[in-house]
C-alpha cells in the first residue's frame, strides 16, 4: 500500500498512518500496541474494522480483513470509546470564575446563575464544540448533556447542531426549571419557565431529532434540573410524556446536603421520598451524583433499576462546575 497523497513526512511519529485501497471493510485500525475490546480482552498486535460507523469485526494479527482505509496504530492503545453519563457542558462557560472556585454548592449555584441568564446560542455552540473536543481528547465517543437554563430559545437545538458538526454521538437531556426563588425555589426568573413550555418543548426536540434506533447518534431525555427548581407537578407530568414518547429520564438527586434539608422541609419527605412519590422510581431514570442516600435508599433505586451517574467528590467540596 501507498501512503496517502500529500501526507505531511515531517508529522510527529504519533499521528497514525493512514492508508487507501479497496477492500471489504470501510475501514481498518490494524497493529494496535495492544487492543482491547469491550469484553475486556487484551489483543497485542489487534485491529479494528468499521463499516458504514459500525464497528463489524475486531481481531488478531494475521486475520484482518481488507478495506478501502487502513489507519496504523502502531504504539497506541485502542480500546471502545467512553461514554459520559452526566455533563452540564454550557458551564465550560464559567469553569474558572474566580469569586466562587471555592464556594459552597448553593453560594455556587446562586452566583452562576446570575450570569447564565446571558447564554444564547452562539454560547451555547461554542461551549459544546469545546466540551465535546475536550470529551474526545480523552477517549469519550458518546455522552449526555444537561442543559437545563433556558433564557432563550433552542438552546438544546444550538448544541445538537454542534454535535452533529462534530460527529460526536450525543444524548443531549431537555434540562428545566420552572421554581424561581420567589416560588420558593433557588433560580432567579429569568432562567425559569413555565409547565406548558416546557413540556412543548421537549416534545418538539424528540419529535424532531430523537432516533431510537440500535446505531443512533442522537437521542433525547427529559430531564427537570432537580427537587429545589422544579416543581412535583413538573415532575409528574415529564414522567407522563416521558411514557408517552417512550424517551429516558433524567435528574439531580440527593447531591447535596442542602437538598435533603430542602425536601424534608418543603415536601416533608426525604428526596428519595419523593422521587419515588412523584413517578420517577422506574428503570426509565437516571440520575446525577446521589451522594447522599442511605443504604436503604440505594436498595430501593436498585430495585427500581434507576441509573447512577455517580460523582460525588466536587459535590462534598465544589471547587469547580460539576460534570
Amino acid at each position: 500500500m501507498s501512503p496517502r497523497p500529500g501526507r505531511r513526512q515531517e508529522e510527529s511519529a504519533m499521528s497514525p498512518t493512514v492508508y487507501t485501497s479497496g477492500g471489504d471493510a470501510d475501514l481498518l485500525v490494524r497493529e494496535a500496541e495492544v487492543l482491547v475490546t469491550m469484553a475486556g480482552q487484551e489483543i497485542p498486535g489487534g485491529w479494528v474494522a468499521v463499516t458504514n460507523g459500525v464497528v463489524v469485526s475486531v481481531g488478531k494479527p494475521g486475520t484482518e480483513p481488507t478495506a478501502r482505509e487502513v489507519i496504523s496504530a502502531r504504539g497506541s492503545l485502542v480500546t471502545p470509546g467512553l461514554i459520559n453519563t452526566h455533563h452540564h457542558i454550557y458551564q465550560n462557560l464559567t469553569r474558572s470564575f474566580s469569586p466562587i472556585i471555592n464556594a459552597e454548592f448553593w453560594e455556587w449555584l446562586q452566583t452562576l446563575y446570575k450570569i447564565w441568564t446571558r447564554i444564547d446560542e452562539e454560547a451555547v455552540y461554542v461551549s459544546t464544540v469545546v466540551g465535546l473536543t475536550e470529551l474526545a481528547m480523552g477517549g469519550c465517543t458518546t455522552t449526555t448533556d444537561h442543559l437545563y437554563v433556558h433564557p432563550r430559545p433552542n438552546l438544546i437545538d444550538a448544541e445538537i447542531k454542534a454535535a452533529s458538526d462534530l460527529g460526536f454521538r450525543f444524548h443531549p437531556t431537555r434540562g428545566s426549571m420552572n421554581l424561581s426563588l420567589k416560588d420558593g425555589g433557588l433560580p432567579p426568573d429569568e432562567i425559569v419557565q413555565d409547565d406548558d413550555e416546557i413540556l412543548a418543548d421537549s416534545e418538539r426536540l424528540v419529535k424532531k431529532y430523537h432516533d431510537p434506533g440500535a446505531n443512533s447518534m442522537l437521542r433525547i431525555a427529559l430531564a427537570p434540573c432537580s427537587p429545589f427548581s422544579v416543581t412535583s407537578k413538573l415532575m409528574q407530568r415529564t414522567a407522563e410524556l416521558a411514557e408517552q414518547l417512550d424517551v429516558r429520564l433524567h435528574t439531580h438527586l440527593v447531591e447535596d446536603l442542602g437538598e435533603l434539608s430542602y425536601c424534608e422541609k418543603t415536601f416533608g419527605r426525604s428526596s428519595i421520598d419523593h422521587f419515588e412519590e412523584v413517578g420517577w422510581g422506574t428503570d426509565r431514570a437516571w440520575v446525577a451524583h446521589c451522594v447522599y442516600p442511605t443504604e436503604d435508599e440505594v436498595i430501593r433505586l436498585g430495585k427500581w433499576h434507576t441509573g447512577i451517574a455517580h460523582c460525588p467528590s466536587e459535590c462534598a467540596h465544589l471547587s469547580w462546575p460539576h460534570f
